[in-house]
C-alpha cells in the first residue's frame, strides 16, 4: 500500500542537518558558529513541535534533511512518530526540490507543500490556505520580504519550475512568477512574510517579538524568543542595522 493511500495530500519541510559551520553562515560575523547552530537546531525542533501538535488532518508529513557525516551525535530533534524523516539527494536546492517533488509524486501525492524551517512566524492557517489553494491552482507562493519564497505548493508535477533559478537571490519569487506566467501555468499567492536568514532578518523579528509576544505562543515558540532577544542583545551591534 502506497503512504498516499489515505491521503493525497503531503506536507514537506525542508532542511539542513544541524552541523557547526554550515547553517545560518549568513547570520556572521554577528553571530558565531556555536550560536548559529543552536538558532538552526531550534527552528528546526520548533517544526517538529508543530508537526506534532497541529491539526493538519489526513496531511501526510515529511522532513528532507540534508545528507551529513559530520551532524551531532547528540542530535535530538524529538521528531514525531507520524513524520518521515528523508535525505534530500542532489547538487543544488532545485536538483534536490526537484528530486523530492518527484519522489512523493511517484508515491501518489497529488497536493504537496513545501515549507522550510526559517519562517517561525508560518501559522497553520497559511498551510490551510496553501493546500485550498491547490484545489483551483496548479502551483501556490508564499513571497517572502527578501525576493524568496517561504512556501511553494502543487497539484501538478512541474519539476522544471526548480531549474534555472537564481537561488539565494532576490530574484527567486520573481523568476519564478515569470515562469509560471511564460506557460500559462495556474497559482496563487499567499501573503507575504518572512525568512531568519540574515542578522538584519534576526533584529527585526527581535522588534516584531517585543511588540507582539503572541506571535509565539507554544513552549518552542518561547525558548526561540529567548534565544533572539539573547543573541540580538549581546551581540554588541546597533539594533538599527
Amino acid at each position: 500500500m502506497s503512504a498516499a493511500a489515505e491521503s493525497q495530500t503531503c506536507l514537506i519541510v525542508f532542511a539542513k542537518t544541524p552541523v557547526r559551520g554550515s547553517v545560518k553562515t549568513r547570520m556572521r560575523p554577528f553571530l558565531s558558529d556555536e550560536d548559529c547552530l543552536r538558532l538552526h537546531t531550534l527552528l528546526l525542533r520548533l517544526w517538529m513541535g508543530r508537526l506534532r501538535h497541529w491539526d493538519l488532518g489526513q496531511v501526510h508529513k515529511a522532513v528532507f534533511l540534508t545528507p551529513s557525516a559530520r551532524a551531532q551525535p547528540d542530535l535530538k530533534l524529538d521528531t514525531p512518530e507520524d513524520v518521515a524523516v528523508e535525505t534530500q539527494q542532489g547538487e543544488g536546492l532545485g536538483e534536490r526540490l526537484s528530486d523530492a517533488l518527484k519522489q512523493k509524486w511517484n508515491e501518489g501525492f497529488r497536493k504537496l507543500v513545501f515549507i522550510g524551517t526559517d519562517s517561525p512566524v508560518l501559522g497553520i492557517e497559511d498551510l490551510q490556505a496553501a493546500f485550498q489553494a491547490l484545489d483551483q491552482s496548479e502551483v501556490v507562493l508564499g513571497p517572502a520580504t527578501d525576493g524568496g519564497y517561504y512556501l511553494i505548493g502543487f497539484s501538478a508535477f512541474l519539476p522544471a519550475l526548480f531549474f534555472g533559478i537564481s537561488w539565494g537571490t532576490s530574484e527567486v519569487f520573481r523568476e519564478t512568477v515569470q515562469r509560471l506566467e511564460t506557460n500559462s501555468i495556474r497559482w496563487q499567492c499567499l501573503r507575504e512574510s518572512f525568512d531568519l536568514d540574515t542578522y538584519e532578518d534576526l533584529v527585526k523579528f527581535h522588534s516584531l517579538l517585543k511588540e507582539s509576544p503572541s506571535v509565539l505562543p507554544g513552549p518552542h515558540d518561547q525558548e526561540l524568543a529567548a534565544l533572539v532577544a539573547r543573541l540580538v542583545t549581546s551581540s554588541g551591534t546597533p539594533q538599527c542595522l
